[in-house]
């Protein structure tokens, strides 16, 4: 059977109109009604009640979806048949921790898509909570987060994320290099509630019975760091991101750091392999001002 009378036909059931069907089909209305003409000859039954409009006839309503199906399948198996011999792009789903180096974050991924053309990447941004759960179901291969200290099987460790108070630069702390937590009473305090280091913070406070003062809450680091420049209060960030925008002091009190690495998911090694071994070799030492390399 003729495809190109399936498509006639279809043009003109759809329309309601032979004059419409031949603009549709891109073709003169005689060459579309002659087509239409050869098909019925050829299935032995009329399609359409000619009149001011193209009226299915009930064997014409009983043939458009039968000859929908025919135009779904010849597309299909087209694309099917095209696809044979060409490699199949391996595809790895990877998510990253708020509160990352974005740039070199992004240059990692951009390097990487390059050196692998053959792999289609998927990146998602979300909590670590959100992560795991994604790791659990399958939805992710693998995901850049906080590792545990003692967590070594399907993991890569890639560097460690310490923590500075940062301090407006006119801030009375500003030209100290160290700070305690006592140092933290009642100053004008901005946070990010979902930070890592929140909890390990809050729990050396409430030891010490020291109470900052929060005025702030911000979505992201970057949030806080323009916060603390502008001189609105204090606020601990990741060692990476401090600029010359603000002060920074270390608090030896808070000596909690998270070390961050490559984790996937049982069973996704394969797809996870390639990126693993580029980040093992990747360039961390430029992400921070002041890195520590650990594995």
């Amino acid at each position: 059977m003729n495809l190109t009378l399936i498509r006639y036909f279809m043009a003109v059931a759809e329309t309601g109109s032979f004059t419409r069907g031949a603009e549709r089909a891109n073709v003169t209305q005689p060459t579309l009604s002659a087509g239409i003409k050869r098909l019925e000859e050829s299935l032995g039954a009329i399609l359409f009640e000619r009149g001011r409009s193209a009226q299915l006839t009930p064997a014409g309503a009983r043939f458009l979806p039968r000859a929908r199906l025919l135009l779904q399948e010849w597309t299909a198996a087209r694309r099917e048949l095209r696809q044979e011999g060409k490699p199949t792009r391996q595809r790895l789903r990877l998510g990253y921790v708020s509160g990352l180096p974005q740039a070199r974050l992004a240059a990692l991924l951009g390097s990487f898509t390059a050196a692998h053309p053959d792999m289609a990447l998927e990146i998602l941004e979300a909590p670590a909570a959100t992560l795991h759960r994604r790791l659990d179901l399958g939805r992710i291969d693998a995901a850049i987060l906080p590792l545990p200290e003692d967590t070594e099987d399907m993991t890569l460790g890639l560097f460690r994320q310490r923590y500075l108070l940062a301090v407006p630069p006119q801030h009375p702390l500003a030209h100290r290099s160290t700070a305690r937590i006592i140092d933290l009473q009642d100053q004008p305090f901005v946070i990010r509630p979902q930070a890592e280091i929140m909890p390990a913070a809050e729990k050396l406070f409430a030891t010490l019975n020291v109470r900052p003062r929060i005025i702030g809450r911000a979505e992201s680091d970057h949030g806080l760091l323009a916060l603390v420049a502008a001189g609105i209060g204090v606020a601990i960030l990741p060692h990476w991101l401090a600029d010359d925008s603000v002060a920074t002091l270390t608090l030896p009190e808070l000596r909690d750091s998270h070390r961050i690495g490559l984790v996937w998911r049982k069973g996704g090694e394969a797809a996870a392999r390639p990126f693993r071994d580029f980040a093992a070799g990747h360039d961390w030492d430029a992400a921070a001002r002041h890195p520590v390399i650990g594995h």
